[in-house]
């Protein structure tokens, strides 16, 4: 009888499964040799090889401190500005003074100014809040920042409020004057004429300025002499400005700049000995220093220092009163 082939196959190939199996199923193939792993009641059924397969770490350096991460500037929570009191808005009620917020201005932070400049605009007191804004710029020796960010928000109020001064018989005269050894020319005449009605804008009105020009007309003086810049009360026995001379540029169209620059530093440079703080030195043209740099409280205190005789010891004063103050709310 013969057997069918198929059987004979299948019986070689269940042997050969059967013996393979008897003989090793309890061998381990996975754990290294020489590595002895303790079973205990916790052991899983699951073997971690990490622990066994990690070789091991000689010679670690040893290290001291802890390493902090760098944070991130973005993350950094800005210092709080403390909170704006009724009591230091001032008397909403009644008209505010040039002088207003000085004595709060002279013991806080610019922060502390322009925090109080906004909590005034949300009350609609927009002279109030550009009052705050022009303490940062002549109460005390703030950053360049600061000066630039109260110097936007003075233009920003000034476009939208009257002039302070809204009587012309309470006008201060004063002179600019400019020296030259040449006949001035028109153009010349109208470039001061047009620094003259910046300064009187810049006051809030309170200034009338009369612009006079001192030519000697030598006609054998070199064409591109100095000028010179100062002003002055009329009168005798008056007090006037530092005289700054400068070399005007060739380009007419720079010459208005250069003029309005030249007269924020004589008034600046005055304004040192009345207590105030000194004027930022990267100045450049076009910095448009007359409305921004110089506040109304310290144009109106230039000029009256400029009425003061010479010699007068009441002349410099440490510190703005309010007497006298003119104000167009």
């Amino acid at each position: 009888m013969r057997i069918h082939w198929a059987f004979v196959v299948l019986a070689v190939i269940g042997t050969t499964l059967l013996t393979w199996y008897l003989r090793t199923k309890n061998m381990d193939f996975l754990t290294p040799s020489g590595v002895e792993i303790a079973e205990t009641e916790d052991t899983s059924d699951f073997i971690d090889l990490s622990v066994v397969l990690q070789p091991e770490i000689k010679d670690q350096q040893q290290i001291n401190s802890i390493i902090q991460q760098p944070k991130d500037p973005d993350t950094i929570t800005p210092p709080k500005i403390k909170e704006i009191t009724e009591f230091e808005l001032g008397d909403l009620v009644s008209s505010p003074g040039l002088a207003a917020y000085w004595d709060f201005a002279r013991g806080e932070s610019p922060d502390r100014l322009f925090e109080l400049s906004s909590a005034l605009r949300a009350r609609g007191e927009f002279q109030r809040a550009l009052l705050a804004f022009e303490r940062v710029i002549d109460t005390s020796k703030t950053d360049p920042n600061s000066r630039a960010e109260a110097a936007r928000g003075i233009a920003a109020l000034n476009k939208n409020l009257p002039n302070w001064n809204i009587d012309p018989s309470n006008e201060i005269i004063l002179k600019l004057h400019l020296g030259t050894a040449h006949k001035p020319s028109d153009h010349l005449q109208e470039v001061l004429q047009e620094v003259a009605i910046r300064i009187r804008e810049s006051s809030g009105d309170q200034l009338n300025v009369i612009p006079t020009i001192n030519s000697s007309e030598n006609p054998d003086a070199p064409t591109n002499n100095p000028i010179a810049l100062w002003l002055s009360a009329s009168g005798d026995n008056t007090t006037s400005s530092a005289v700054i001379t400068l070399r005007l540029t060739r380009n007419d169209e720079e010459h208005l700049e250069e003029i309005s620059l030249a007269v924020f530093k004589a008034v600046r440079s005055h304004l040192i000995d009345l207590g105030y703080p000194p004027a930022s030195e990267d100045l450049k043209r076009r910095g448009n220093y007359l409305s921004r740099q110089i506040t109304r409280l310290m144009w109106r205190d230039f000029a009256r220092s400029l009425h003061q005789p010479q010699n007068d010891p009441d002349a410099a004063r440490k510190r703005p009163d309010e007497s006298a103050d003119l104000s167009s709310d």
